[in-house]
C-alpha cells in the first residue's frame, strides 16, 4: 500500500462518523451529477469512492439499479446505515472487484481525485462500463474559484503554515484540463467528452465554525488545520471574521465551485 493510499484511508476512516457538515458542500453536485449519469429504471450503476451513499441514494431514487464501492470500512458501514436498501461493497477505485462491462454508468463524486493513481481509476471505470456506457465525475475547481477554501488558506498565511507535512497528493493535478486528458488516455470516446464548471451556494448557519467542518469532514485540509498547532485558534478567529462577509440574512452563502467531467465509453 503507497503512502498516500495509507494516508487517505486513515484519514476518511476517521471523518466517516463526522463527515455530514462537509457532505453540505459535495451534495451540492449530486444532482447534476447524477443527471450527466443518465440515471434511470434499468441503468446498473456504480457509485465509486462512494463514501457515505450520499450520490448511490440520488441515482437509486432516480430509478437506477446502484452499486456503491469504497476502499473505507467505516464510510461504507455509514452508508449501509443511512441507506440499508443499497448495495454496498468494499473495493479498491484503482482495482475494482467487478467483472468487464458491468455497468452502464459510473460516478465519482469527489473522489477520483483522492485515489494514488488516478488514471487507474478511471481506466478501471472504462474497464467496468459497457459500450456506451457513461463515466460522470466532479471535481473541485481551484482554491481561489471556492470560497470555504480561500477563506481557509488565507487565514493560515496570515497566521500559520502551509508547509504541513503530508504525502504529496494529486490536489495540484486536479484540473479539468488534467482530467479530461486521463479520460481520453483511458480509451473513453473523446467526441462524446463534456466538462462544465457548476457553482452552487454553499449555505452554513451565521455561528457556523468552518475550521471544524473541515477539520472532521476532510483528510488534506483536516491534516493541514491540525498542524497549525499553536496558531490554530489565530486561523480560527480570522477565518469567522472573514465568514462574516458573507452573512445574508439569516444564513453564511459561499460560493462553491467544480467541475463535472463526462464521457462515454
Amino acid at each position: 500500500m503507497g503512502a498516500l493510499r495509507e494516508f487517505e484511508l486513515a484519514g476518511w476512516q476517521d471523518a466517516a462518523a463526522t463527515y455530514d457538515g462537509f457532505a453540505g458542500a459535495t451534495r451540492l453536485f449530486v444532482p447534476a451529477l447524477v443527471r450527466a449519469a443518465g440515471a434511470k429504471p434499468g441503468v446498473r450503476l456504480l457509485d465509486l469512492a462512494c463514501g457515505t451513499g450520499v450520490a448511490a441514494q440520488a441515482a437509486a431514487e432516480a430509478g437506477a439499479r446502484v452499486t456503491g464501492v469504497d476502499f473505507s470500512p467505516a464510510m461504507l458501514a455509514a452508508a449501509q446505515r443511512l441507506h440499508p436498501s443499497l448495495d454496498f461493497h468494499a473495493g479498491d477505485a484503482e482495482a475494482l472487484p467487478f467483472a468487464d462491462a458491468s455497468f452502464d454508468a459510473v460516478v465519482a463524486n469527489f473522489g477520483i481525485h483522492h485515489v494514488e493513481h488516478p488514471e487507474r481509476a478511471i481506466t478501471e471505470a472504462r474497464r467496468v462500463l459497457a459500450g456506451g456506457g457513461i463515466l460522470a465525475f466532479t471535481v473541485w475547481a481551484a482554491p481561489e474559484d471556492n470560497a470555504a477554501w480561500r477563506i481557509i488558506f488565507d487565514a493560515i498565511k496570515a497566521h500559520g503554515r502551509l508547509d504541513v507535512p503530508m504525502p504529496a497528493g494529486n490536489d495540484s493535478q486536479a484540473t479539468r484540463e488534467n482530467f479530461a486528458r486521463l479520460v481520453t488516455d483511458a480509451g473513453f470516446d473523446a467526441g462524446t467528452l463534456t466538462s462544465e464548471m457548476i457553482t452552487q451556494d454553499w449555505l452554513l448557519p451565521p455561528d457556523a465554525d468552518l475550521v471544524s467542518i473541515f477539520e472532521t469532514g476532510t483528510v488534506r485540509m483536516a491534516t493541514l488545520l491540525r498542524g497549525q498547532g499553536d496558531a490554530l485558534p489565530a486561523v480560527r478567529r480570522h477565518v469567522a471574521d472573514l465568514l462574516r462577509r458573507h452573512l445574508r440574512e439569516d444564513a453564511i452563502v459561499l460560493p462553491t465551485r467544480a467541475w463535472l467531467i463526462s464521457a462515454k465509453a
